[in-house]
């Protein structure tokens, strides 16, 4: 069985049907990219699989546990994370105080007022993990929101993995970046397959070729295609659906 699986997803709003008994899955180790030409569904489908939007039909799967019906919270308690297009992080507060703060709320303990030694220290040090995971060890004590876009974003990514997921969604985590900040996300998400699953939501084809190991093409929220990065590129239909740009057929 698959790590992940969408069956069947529906989601209609009002006439317009947003996904269209959507299916897909992610394997474990794997990198699935989710592409296609706006108002194709993807955020409404990541919104489905997430827990922000309830589906009208079909099912939402994590390692044999149902999630369609769970609250968002439930979902990541039982791996599934997520980043989202706009970063969420605290900018008033240090990278590391962000860290900690995910850390803590992810492992179930408080900072009251007594409060055993180590179990503090294990919160500070699994943040400094973190952060040298992502290459972010250096700027532990700068404040969030000073930092540059791409480190922002690569926060976001570290907060993310604070719940240790099983599966990270990344919502067009290269949105905004320029190209040496695009290449540095390009070479953290590559280290995550050792770890966990991805579903890749991004319009960064380049980024995208490089990355998925499947990817799947999601246009007038139906899937249309999924294969390997070379069979996408040489499908002709998807070639019509990127019509007007040269990507599908100049990326390496």
């Amino acid at each position: 069985m698959s790590l992940f699986q969408v069956q069947g997803l529906v989601k209609r709003f009002g006439g317009l049907l947003a996904t269209d008994h959507v299916s897909l899955t992610v394997e474990s180790g794997e990198i699935h990219a989710l592409i296609g030409p706006n108002g194709a569904g993807k955020t409404t489908l990541v919104n489905q699989i997430s827990g922000l939007l309830a589906p009208d039909a079909g099912r939402i799967v994590l390692d044999g546990q149902d999630l369609t019906h769970l609250p968002m919270h439930r979902r990541v308690a039982l791996g599934l994370s997520r980043c989202f297009q706009v970063t969420r992080i605290f900018p008033n507060q240090s990278v590391r105080d962000n860290l900690v703060l995910a850390v803590q709320a992810h492992s179930g303990s408080s900072f009251r007022f007594l409060q055993p030694r180590a179990s503090a220290h294990g919160l500070y040090e699994r943040a400094e993990q973190l952060a040298e995971r992502v290459g972010l060890q250096h700027q532990l004590d700068g404040l969030a929101g000073a930092l540059p876009h791409g480190a922002q974003r690569t926060l976001d990514v570290a907060l993310a993995l604070a719940a240790k997921p099983k599966l990270l969604l990344l919502d067009e985590p290269m949105a905004g970046m320029g190209p040496d900040e695009s290449l540095q996300m390009v070479e953290l998400i590559d280290t995550l397959r050792r770890d966990m699953a991805v579903l890749l939501i991004e319009h960064d084809m380049d980024a995208v070729f490089r990355l998925a190991d499947r990817i799947s093409v999601l246009v007038y929220g139906r899937v249309l295609t999924s294969g390997t990065p070379d069979a996408i590129r040489n499908n002709a239909e998807v070639q019509a659906v990127y019509l007007g740009t040269e990507t599908l057929e100049t990326a390496e």
